[in-house]
This record gives structure tokens, C-alpha cells and sequence, in this order.
């Protein structure tokens, strides 16, 4: 066997492989399309850095701390905004010819909704990714994830602003996530996408600075909550959260996620995708499997590798 179709489709999209960037680990793909090796046409797509409605400069160093098997990150949804993302950041993932995933965060209903009738005409844009692990300033800081009904507020309001596909990514900081998934997907949305970062917080100069901590370390409660999600609700997870090699999207494959995402570790390999795409269709080729489906039902019954 010489050709592999890895391809997957979800909420109407063709990805031509289940890998693809999580949101705020590749940028808008600038800095990774100068690195040797790296071509981003193979992608599976192109996930944005989380936009907001305005530019924001985000927080001052140190925002990065290495952690035993991750870090934490103390960014601050640093981004120029939505208008430059639609005149400068697009145009330029466009030109690889591979779907691209538009990351919005607010702090207000308002902000997504708006943000949502911005993009939903731009020319390239295939999905809108809803980030609601942002604090909600409205209602006191809690963050929209955290309350069944504002997480649902939030897709009502993207929806009657944009036809594309609402992927929204679900916070693990909560008690039960299910009636979160069960809230989001009745309000209108296509795709979950989980886990966000857990939160944790690192010590520097005496003060103690809250993150988001991600990598390894969180690969195991992703999976836990992802196999609860899945149960429950009838539309795809991407899932993510710890992905570092080649059983680790096996592993994500085998709870149920239609397609992966990879965040930290390319931190620490920034080829880890081109290398996982490699290694996915070496395996597939291998082992006889034309193509994803049959790549799936061999990982759900016989556990991968």
C-alpha cells in the first residue's frame, strides 16, 4: 500500500489529517513558517492565537514557567485584535491551503458576538473557536465556562452573528463539565474542543502568579473528561491537552476524540506535528489501514500500537 487518506471531516470541514495546533502554542503560524522543516501545508488545519476585540499587550514577564512534565502560562491573551487579524493574520495563513480556525476570547457577551459578525465573511476562515474560559467581567470574573447557562449565552449569541461552524473550547476548571458540553452543544455548537489549561500557579520573587498549566501533566484528566463529553453528547470533540507523541494521539483517538491538537510540546519540539503526521501514515501504511476510519476502529478495539 502507497497511499494513505488520513483525512477526517468534522462539521462539514475536511481536514486532510487529524493534527492541528491548540490555540496560543504556534501564534498565527509566522514564527513556525521560518523554522527548517516545517510546512504548513500539511497541517491538518491552522489554529489561530486566542483574538480578542481590541488589542491587548498582555502581562509582563515572566508569563512562561517551567513545571515537572509542563509549564504555566501567564500570557494574557496577548494579540493586535480582531481588525488586524482579519487585514494581515489571515491572509497569510490562507496561503497554505489548509482549513483555518479563528480562536476569539471576551469578556462580555458583546465581545463574541461581535467579534463572530466580523469574521464571518472572511475569505479563508473556516470555523470560529469560542474560548470561554475567559473571566466574565459582567458577572463578577467567572469565567463563561464555569455556569451552564453563560457558556450557552455565549453560543446563542456567536450563532445569530456568523453561519460557520462554532467550535467551543471547553475549561476543565469545573466541577462536573458534562452539563457544560450537553449546554453548548444544544445552544448551537458543531465541535468541543478540550481540555484548556488547568489552573496552577508558580512563585517568582516572592509573588505568587496564577496560570493556565498545560503538557504532559494534564494528559490524563483531559482523557478522564473527554470520555465523559463523548457520552454525552452527539457532535465531535477535538480533544488535547498533554499530546507529545504518536500513542498519545492513539490514546486521545481511543476516548473518542475525532482529531487532536498539539500545544506544549511545541514548545519543546516545534516539528512535533510534521513528525506525527509522519509517523500516523508510516503506521497506517505498516499495518495495512488505507485510511482514518480504519485507523480508528483498529485503535477503539485493539488499543493502538
Amino acid at each position: 500500500m502507497n497511499s494513505v487518506d488520513l483525512s477526517v471531516e468534522i462539521a462539514g470541514i475536511k481536514f486532510q489529517n487529524p493534527i492541528m495546533p491548540a490555540s496560543g502554542c504556534f501564534g498565527n503560524a509566522e514564527e513556525f513558517f521560518q523554522i527548517e522543516g516545517m510546512d504548513l501545508t500539511r497541517l491538518g488545519a491552522l489554529v489561530s492565537k486566542g483574538t480578542t476585540l481590541e488589542a491587548r499587550p498582555g502581562n509582563p514577564q515572566p508569563r512562561i514557567f517551567e513545571t515537572p512534565s509542563g509549564m504555566i502560562n501567564f500570557i494574557g491573551l496577548e494579540n493586535p485584535g480582531v481588525d488586524v487579524m482579519i487585514a494581515e493574520k489571515i491572509p497569510f495563513m490562507a496561503q497554505f491551503g489548509v482549513p483555518i480556525i479563528i480562536n476569539v476570547s471576551g469578556f462580555r457577551i458583546p465581545d463574541y458576538a461581535l467579534m463572530a459578525k466580523k469574521l464571518n465573511n472572511v475569505k479563508g476562515v473556516s470555523a470560529l473557536e469560542i474560548n470561554i474560559s475567559c473571566p466574565n467581567v459582567k458577572d463578577g470574573g467567572i469565567a463563561f465556562g464555569c455556569d451552564p447557562l453563560i457558556a450557552a449565552a455565549v453560543v446563542i449569541a456567536v450563532r445569530q452573528e456568523t453561519s460557520l461552524p462554532l467550535i467551543v473550547k471547553l475549561t476543565p476548571n469545573v466541577t462536573n463539565i458534562v452539563p457544560i458540553a450537553l449546554a453548548v452543544q444544544n445552544a448551537g455548537a458543531n465541535v468541543i474542543s478540550m481540555i484548556n489549561t488547568l489552573k496552577g500557579s508558580f512563585i517568582f520573587k516572592g509573588q505568587i502568579i496564577q496560570g493556565g498549566l498545560s503538557g504532559p501533566a494534564i494528559k490524563p484528566i483531559a482523557l478522564n473528561l473527554i470520555s465523559q463529553v463523548v457520552q454525552a453528547v452527539e457532535i465531535p470533540i477535538i480533544g488535547m491537552g498533554g499530546i507529545s507523541n504518536l500513542q498519545d494521539v492513539f490514546d486521545f483517538i481511543s476516548v473518542g476524540a475525532s482529531a487532536v491538537a498539539i500545544g506544549t510540546a511545541n514548545f519543546k519540539n516545534p516539528l512535533i506535528m510534521m513528525e506525527l503526521i509522519q509517523e500516523l501514515e508510516d503506521y497506517c501504511r505498516a499495518n495495512g489501514l488505507g485510511n482514518f476510519m480504519k485507523l480508528k476502529e483498529k485503535i477503539k478495539s485493539k488499543g493502538g500500537k
